[in-house]
């Protein structure tokens, strides 16, 4: 679970601004959507619903967590500079970029975050709750010197998690390169415990799905998850799109029909797990593990009834709607199977109102309590509703005269229980509201013809 996301001097985010999911104890309301943190006294929210007008920001929001997951998970290659969007509307836009996490795994809370510029990382730090329930530094990088926590401040799980961080440290870390990244490469049994927890929630747990992109191991669970495959053909079909259920077709072709470069790529992957290619909304290339000289083509397809005849089309001619829709489901399908934190920019995209509504009502409905979190940006008005989602569950983000975008909880506003919230938001009681008042002026600039 998200317990806070906090950034820095990233894109539209100049000063630092924090998305803190820490239920509000002055909010009284469904006891359902938040989580206990064990030892800490605080609960954690299952949802936080964000609002701004185009260009305040929200997808920035996104893109930073995206940012800070992909130089974890991935990092820049050797001798390659890190792909840093900072903040421009400053005199001070080289200086550092920040990006830090505060998580749950289990009983235990990790804070996690670094410093970067282009060129290298500045600083880096992660911390966890010991047994005596205080955070307790576990490693802290400030340039190239690397500082490792008292193994006696933690339980018998962390000695295999320092040994690890010492060999690291012997080995060297690229000046451009995270630890934590290097850590991601170790084995399992090598990690230790702590460190096993930390990249287990960036690689598994944490799950971001930008607007223009789909979710991408979408073909894997269809074809490897009977039970996800029934659950989104049951789903789809309740929703009124016709189809009947969805299916992967698998085709294997030679190499050789490939283009070079496609096959070289594929082929550079090291994982077995990340050796495909995605290729649209339903379909992917794959490199097959029992011959190297094959790939297999996966293509999704939709199975329509119509009178007593079948038919089977391409999933990319569905509906933009219905393809949005099916990328969505895995954040419904794991409310009872696993811990997972989806993070989804423009949750109402090609959906219609009705749809956003029912997909956030049956997340926050179905498995009370259960360790999913769902942080979405929209523009779609009809979820803010205290009968859907708690007052600390709703965030705007606003830019001020310098460009920067500020995020703020509608509980920092102190509005009255009882208040319409999409009506008072609409009126700009709340900020986070497009200006378009100017736009009357255009009106001069259009030469309308003369009456006859």
């Amino acid at each position: 679970m998200l317990i806070n996301f906090s950034v820095e001097n990233f894109r539209s985010f100049g000063t630092e601004q924090t998305l803190n999911l820490v239920a509000s104890r002055a909010q009284k309301g469904p006891e359902d959507h938040c989580i206990d943190i064990a030892g800490v006294g605080e609960r954690v929210l299952r949802a936080a619903v964000i609002y701004g007008a185009n260009a305040a920001g929200k997808s920035n929001l996104v893109r930073a967590i995206d940012f800070a997951r992909d130089l974890i998970l991935e990092g820049p290659g050797p001798m390659k500079r890190i792909a840093l969007n900072q903040f421009r509307f400053t005199a001070e836009s080289d200086k550092p970029s920040s990006f830090e996490f505060r998580f749950l795994v289990g009983n235990r809370v990790y804070v996690y975050g670094f410093d970067v510029t282009k060129d290298e990382v500045a600083e880096e730090w992660l911390s966890a709750t010991g047994a005596s329930g205080r955070e307790t530094d576990v490693f802290h990088r400030k340039g190239k010197k690397i500082e490792f926590a008292n193994p006696k401040k933690f339980d018998e799980i962390n000695p295999t998690s320092l040994d690890a961080l010492k060999a690291l440290k012997l080995l060297g870390v690229r000046p451009n390169q995270l630890l934590l990244n290097k850590i991601v490469d170790l084995d399992v049994e090598r990690r230790g415990e702590l460190l096993h927890e930390v990249v287990w929630w960036f690689t598994e747990c944490l799950t971001v799905i930008p607007a223009a992109a789909s979710f991408g191991p979408i073909l894997e669970y269809l074809d490897g998850d009977g039970g996800f495959r029934d659950f989104a053909a049951a789903f789809l079909a309740s929703i009124g799109t016709g189809i009947g259920s969805v299916a992967v077709e698998q085709t294997r072709i030679g190499a050789d029909q490939l283009p070079k470069q496609l096959v070289e790529h594929l082929q550079s992957r090291d994982d077995v797990e990340h050796q495909n290619i995605i290729l649209g909304p339903g379909m992917s290339l794959n490199l097959d593990p029992d011959d190297p000289a094959k790939v297999i083509r996966r293509n999704l397809a939709a199975q329509h009834t119509v009178g007593d005849r079948d038919f089977s089309l391409p999933f990319d001619e569905e509906s933009d709607g219905t393809q949005r829709f099916l990328h969505l489901l895995p954040a419904l399908y794991h409310l009872h199977t696993s811990c997972k934190v989806y993070v989804i920019d423009e949750l109402d995209r090609s959906l219609h109102p009705l749809l956003s509504h029912a997909l956030l009502k049956f997340f926050v409905e179905s498995c009370p309590g259960a360790c999913q979190q769902l942080i979405v940006t929209t523009h779609e008005t009809h979820l803010l509703d205290q009968d859907l989602l708690r007052r600390d569950e709703i965030w705007f983000t606003e830019k001020d005269k310098r460009q920067q975008t500020h995020l703020y909880s509608l509980t920092d506003l102190k509005v009255r229980k009882d208040l319409r919230i999409e009506r008072s938001y609409l009126q700009g009681r709340f900020g986070a509201i497009p200006f378009v008042g100017g736009m009357e002026k255009l009106k001069q600039l259009i030469e309308c013809p003369p009456e006859e």
